[in-house]
């Protein structure tokens, strides 16, 4: 793999989408009641972590400055670990 960083979004219908990327913007949530927990950078050497999502939120993907994917993810969490974020989900609308 070369110095970017690697993207997965996986739902039960399996892999959605992969890329290598520069930077992977999300959305934690805060298990306290009623509170956002706040958005998340994640670049190429970033510390191993699984972050809860935001149900609802957009998961921006960000390769060359340029947005390549985003989607609304319906929960889930996010793996943080080796230049890899896995964000696994039970689903993202069909019309993005």
């Amino acid at each position: 793999m070369t110095g970017k960083l690697f993207f997965e979004l996986i739902t039960p219908e399996g892999v959605k989408f992969g890329s290598e990327c520069d930077a992977v913007n999300l959305f934690a949530r805060d298990n306290k009641k009623g509170a956002g927990g706040g958005s998340v950078g994640i670049r190429r050497g970033h510390a191993r972590a699984i972050i809860a999502l935001d149900d609802g939120k957009t998961v921006n993907v960000v390769l060359d400055g340029k947005t390549v994917f985003s989607a609304a993810v319906t929960g889930g969490f996010a793996d943080v670990s080796d230049n890899k974020v896995t964000v696994i989900t039970s689903g993202v609308p069909d019309k993005q």
